[in-house]
């Protein structure tokens, strides 16, 4: 039987596609580099290497990005919103949005409601 060790680059394209896959869920580093096939500290050091980036800084500025469009495009809670981009309590999701954005959610909202 043949066993396929992944690539540092496969282990790093596969982490970044779970994460883009569902950004309402949250995976922690072990979990994430058990699901890729490695251990945590390889993961964090071919990602960083591959993107220029931690896997936290990519998980939180997609999950903003993301959070940013949903402001915009819908009439969704706040709470709903921070839901859908990984955040269980509405208090992390504001202060993640806020160290991202430099905005509350409900700032840039209103920000975008304003003529």
């Amino acid at each position: 039987m043949q066993y396929h060790i992944p690539t540092n680059q496969e282990i790093a394209e596969k982490a970044r596609a779970l994460i883009l896959a569902d950004l309402s869920v949250y995976y922690s580093i072990p979990q994430l580099a058990k699901k890729v096939g490695t251990n945590p500290h390889t993961l964090k050091k071919v990602f960083y290497q591959m993107y220029g980036e931690t896997l936290f800084e990519f998980s939180r500025r997609e999950r903003m990005a993301l959070a940013k469009q949903l402001l915009v495009d819908t009439n969704y809670t706040l709470q709903t919103i921070g839901e859908l981009v990984g955040y269980s309590e509405g208090n992390n999701f504001q202060v993640a949005f806020k160290k991202v954005v430099g905005k509350t959610p409900g700032q840039f909202r209103k920000r975008i409601d304003s003529p």
